[in-house]
């Protein structure tokens, strides 16, 4: 009941952490019966200004987990990963990680890419897919299922797909920006850590360095084997090649932190123009020309850096290096762009494809 959430409210409040039980006890009460939003608003508000913890975060998945079905699948739980992020970076690149996911798909793994519109950016995963005639919010639990034994990779959303009984969320997501409240809150930085599919490898890109401990500790106590959590230290949710990446890399009980440059991954350092989005046609199409090996600049690199975390956690390569070399080849045999092309034969429209391809001079 939300008579019961106002006294862990005002313990937030005090500056007082919450157990996992509590943070999940007041987060479903909240999503279940906070028609008004005033409960969301000062929940979450307080949590962020007192600065979230491993054990509420765990608390706020295992809420979300009560609304949304498990998603069962026979395929090799080791073999399975997301590559989304929070997004949210300071600088805004293209579709980095939604671009990797198919290259990871390519080399035979399984990829569930959580997929969301583009709030501070031109053009989030969700947008691009829908350009290709993908509605990810139509895709329902059986398609996720067929996608990911068929193709190797299903895009989806949680929250808006899948998950039932979160109108009040959904209320409050669209009053905040309607309002101009759309502050930072517990949603932004695990938004795409909760998955319904079991997987024990991840990798997970942050707009900021203040969390990375904090999300490396929950991935873990959600069960994780191996993974990275890093930032982008120029501004980029990413692993970056215009600059170097803090990463905190995380085992089952074991956790290092680390810095990279992208010279440490054979890389040429870049500029932050080489990268930047620039507008949603744009974006699609260096989308495609990366997955169809037209474009060997500094946005392929971003991609291969990106793929190459991927590869070294689900322990396909070594090290990173040998990861982008990986990567490179995968994308030059055409395994990437046929792995986006089995899933648009599935659920998109080849037309929009072609006439994208047509575009970017493919």
């Amino acid at each position: 009941m939300l008579s019961d959430v106002t006294p862990l409210i005002r313990k937030v409040s005090e500056g007082q952490n919450l157990t996992a039980e509590e943070a999940k006890k007041a987060f479903t009460s909240i999503i279940r019966e906070d028609k008004d939003g005033y409960f969301h608003l000062a929940f979450l508000s307080m949590l962020s200004a007192k600065g979230e913890t491993s054990e509420e975060l765990y608390g706020l998945c295992q809420a979300i987990a009560e609304f949304c079905p498990k998603i069962q699948t026979k395929i090799d739980q080791d073999k399975t990963v997301d590559l989304s992020g929070t997004g949210g970076s300071r600088l805004k690149t293209f579709n980095v990680s939604t671009a990797a996911s198919f290259v990871v798909a390519g080399a035979s793994f399984y990829v569930a890419k959580q997929a969301f519109p583009g709030v501070t950016s031109p053009t989030g995963s969700a947008d691009l897919f829908r350009h290709l005639g993908i509605d990810i919010f139509r895709i329902n639990q059986k398609q996720i299922q067929t996608c990911l034994t068929k193709v190797g990779l299903v895009p989806y959303n949680v929250i808006f797909s899948l998950a039932k009984g979160m109108e009040n969320t959904k209320n409050f997501g669209r009053i905040q920006v309607e309002q101009g409240l759309n502050f930072r809150n517990p949603f932004h930085l695990m938004g795409s850590v909760f998955s319904p599919i079991k997987m024990r490898r991840r990798i997970y890109g942050m707009f900021s360095e203040k969390y990375l401990r904090t999300i490396a500790e929950l991935f873990q106590k959600l069960g994780y084997t191996k993974g990275m959590v890093f930032y982008g230290m120029d501004g980029i949710d990413e692993v970056s090649n215009i600059g170097k990446t803090k990463i905190v890399e995380y085992t089952t009980k074991r956790m290092k932190t680390y810095t990279i440059s992208p010279q440490d991954l054979g890389l040429k350092k870049a500029r932050y123009d080489d990268i930047k989005a620039i507008s949603r046609k744009r974006n699609i199409i260096d989308f495609l020309r990366i997955l169809y090996g037209k474009e060997q600049g500094p946005r392929r690199d971003i991609v291969l850096a990106n793929t190459a975390a991927a590869f070294y956690v689900m322990d396909k390569v070594k090290n990173l290096t040998e990861g982008v070399r990986l990567a490179g080849e995968v994308i030059d045999e055409g395994l990437a762009s046929e792995k986006l092309e089995r899933l648009i034969e599935e659920v998109g429209d080849m037309k929009e494809l072609e006439s994208w391809k047509k575009k970017a001079r493919i």
